[in-house]
C-alpha cells in the first residue's frame, strides 16, 4: 500500500528536489499529495490531506517547522524534519523527532529515513513520536533577546542583538558587544545552545559570531575565510567552518 506524504518547505527548489527524489527512489511506496511553503499553510494542508508522513523544514519564516508540528491536531502524520543547519537538526532530534534529513541529502539517506518510519508504523506511531517534541516546545524558555551576564556582583541584561561575537580567551569566554566586552562564566557550548544559531555561527572551536554584525567576508589562502565586522574587527574562520559558512550563505 502506498503511503501519502506532504512537503512543507519555504524554498521551492528544496520542495522540487525532494519530490523528485521521492519519485525516483520511493515510487510505489510513497506518494507526494501536497506541498506548502510555510507553517500556517502546512497546518491547513495536513488537515485537508491527512497524510501518513510529513517532511517539514525546521527553519521557515513566521511559524517555523518545530512550532508548526506542535500545533498539528490529532491524528497527526509521522514527521521527518529537514534542515540545512546541524544545530536545528540536533535540537529537533533530541526533542523527540524520530529522524531528520540534513540538507543537502541524497536518495540513500531519504530511503533510510522513510524505511525507519515504515518500520515504526508511520502514522500509527505519530502521536507517540510527537509527544516529547510537544513537551519540549511547551517548556519554559529563557529570554531570547537578553543574555544575563554577571559583572562585579551585578547581573547585566545584555541585548543579544548588540553581541557581535563571543570568543574563548585564556579559558574564559568574552562576550563582545557594540558597547563593550564582558568576561563571563559561560562556556561557548552553553552560549551556542542559548543563542539563535540561525544568526550566531560557530566559526571555530573558540569563536561564535553574530552574522548580523558581519559586513564582509574575505578569502584566505587554504580555503579559510575572514569575517569583517561592522566595527572593523577581522575574525578568522576555520577551514571546515568556512565550507559550512559558504554553504549557509550560498556564496
Amino acid at each position: 500500500m502506498t503511503a501519502r506524504a506532504v512537503i512543507i518547505d519555504d524554498e521551492p527548489p528544496a520542495r522540487l528536489r525532494l519530490a523528485r527524489l521521492v519519485r525516483e527512489a520511493l515510487g510505489g511506496r510513497l506518494d507526494i499529495v501536497g506541498e506548502a511553503s510555510d507553517g500556517e499553510a502546512g497546518l491547513v494542508l495536513i488537515e485537508q490531506e491527512a497524510p501518513d508522513l510529513a517532511f517539514v523544514d525546521v527553519q521557515m519564516p513566521g511559524l517555523d517547522g518545530i512550532a508548526m508540528v506542535t500545533q498539528i491536531e490529532a491524528p497527526a502524520p509521522y514527521v521527518i524534519f529537514t534542515t540545512a543547519h546541524d544545530r536545528y537538526a540536533l535540537d529537533a532530534f533530541d526533542a523527540g523527532a524520530i529522524d531528520y534529513l540534513l540538507k543537502p541529502f541524497d536518495a540513500a539517506r531519504l530511503v533510510k529515513a522513510v524505511a525507519r518510519a515504515e518500520s515504526l508504523g508511520m502514522r500509527a506511531r505519530a502521536e507517540e513520536v510527537l509527544a516529547p517534541l510537544r513537551a519540549h516546545a511547551a517548556a519554559p524558555r529563557p529570554l531570547a533577546d537578553k543574555l544575563p551576564v554577571t559583572v562585579a556582583g551585578r547581573t547585566l541584561l545584555v541585548p543579544v542583538a548588540e553581541i557581535s561575537h563571543c570568543v574563548v580567551e585564556h579559558e574564559l569566554v568574552t562576550v563582545h558587544t557594540v558597547k563593550g566586552s564582558h568576561t563571563t562564566d559561560y562556556t561557548l557550548a552553553a552560549l551556542e545552545a542559548r543563542l539563535d544559531t540561525s544568526r550566531f555561527f560557530r566559526a571555530h572551536r573558540a569563536l561564535l559570531v553574530n552574522l548580523d554584525h558581519v559586513a564582509a567576508i574575505d578569502d584566505m589562502a587554504g580555503g579559510r575565510a575572514v569575517l569583517v565586522t561592522h566595527a572593523g574587527e577581522r575574525l578568522v574562520v576555520s577551514r571546515q567552518a568556512s565550507r559550512r559558512l559558504r554553504q549557509l550563505l550560498q556564496v
